[in-house]
C-alpha cells in the first residue's frame, strides 16, 4: 500500500518526538494563527471607534445578535475575532451592556479572567450592565455530594463520552472539559471575582428569554453586575 508524503512525514515526526513536544508544538502554531486573526479584527474595531452605546457580546460562536458587536476569536460568524485576554479596542465608558454565556470560565484565574473583568468595567459607561452565565458549579458539587438525580440526568442527555461513567467522572467533566474550562466559580466566589474588577453591585438574575439560549437555562448561574459611579 502506498503511503502519501504527508503520512509519511507524520509518522516520522511521531516516531521521533514525544507527545507533549508535539501538542507544544502544534499549540504554538495554532497561536499563531489566532494572533493574525486578532489582529486584523483590531483593524476592523476601528470602525466603533467614535460611537457609544455599545452592545458586546463576547464568545458568541455561532450565535450573534443583531445590533450588537459578536465577539469571538474562533468564530467566522463572530462580527470581530479578538482575543479577549487581550485590552479592548473601545474607548472608555462607550459600552452601555456586555454579556456572554458560558465563556468567562474557559479563561484562566486569575490573570485572564481578572483581565477581562477590569477591561469591561472601563469600557462600560456608568451605570452599565455587565451580565453574563457561567455553568452552575455549585450546583455540580452538590449534586455529586447529594446523588441528586436530575442533574445526571441532565448529564446523560448531554451524551457525555463514554468514560464518564461514575459521579467523579461528571463532576470532572464539568470542572474540565477536556482542557476548556480553566475555573470553577459559585456566586460567592464570582462576586469577589467581579468586586475586585470594580463592579459593587453583583446579583443573581433569572434566565432571560430575550438574551439567553433556552438550551442553556438548566444549570446556569446568571448573574448582573453594574458600573456605579464610585
Amino acid at each position: 500500500m502506498t503511503v502519501s508524503l504527508h503520512e509519511f512525514a507524520r509518522r516520522f515526526v511521531k516516531a521521533r518526538t514525544r507527545h507533549a513536544f508535539r501538542s507544544a508544538v502544534s499549540g504554538l502554531l495554532c497561536e499563531f494563527k489566532l494572533d493574525s486573526l486578532h489582529r486584523a479584527s483590531l483593524k476592523k474595531a476601528r470602525r466603533f471607534a467614535s460611537e457609544r452605546g455599545l452592545k458586546l457580546q463576547f464568545g458568541c460562536g455561532s450565535i450573534t445578535k443583531t445590533g450588537w458587536v459578536n465577539i469571538d476569536l474562533y468564530s467566522e460568524k463572530a462580527d470581530l475575532q479578538l482575543d479577549a485576554r487581550d485590552p479592548f479596542p473601545f474607548a472608555d465608558r462607550s459600552v452601555s451592556l456586555i454579556y456572554s454565556e458560558h465563556f468567562f470560565e474557559h479563561l484562566e484565574y486569575p490573570e485572564e479572567a481578572l483581565s477581562f473583568l477590569t477591561e469591561s468595567w472601563r469600557v462600560l459607561d456608568l451605570d452599565g450592565v455587565f451580565s453574563m452565565g457561567i455553568p452552575d458549579f455549585e450546583l455540580s458539587v452538590r449534586s455529586y455530594v447529594t446523588g441528586g438525580e436530575d442533574y445526571y440526568r441532565h448529564q446523560r442527555e448531554e451524551k457525555s463520552p463514554k468514560w464518564v461513567t461514575t459521579p467523579m467522572d461528571y463532576l470532572n467533566r464539568d470542572f474540565r472539559q477536556g482542557r476548556e474550562h480553566k475555573y470553577a466559580y459559585d456566586f460567592q466566589t464570582l462576586t469577589r471575582v467581579l468586586n475586585e474588577a470594580g463592579f459593587t453591585s453583583v446579583v443573581r438574575r433569572a434566565f432571560n428569554p430575550g438574551l439567553d439560549s433556552l438550551h442553556r437555562e438548566w444549570g446556569t448561574l446568571y448573574i448582573e453586575a453594574r458600573k456605579l459611579p464610585v
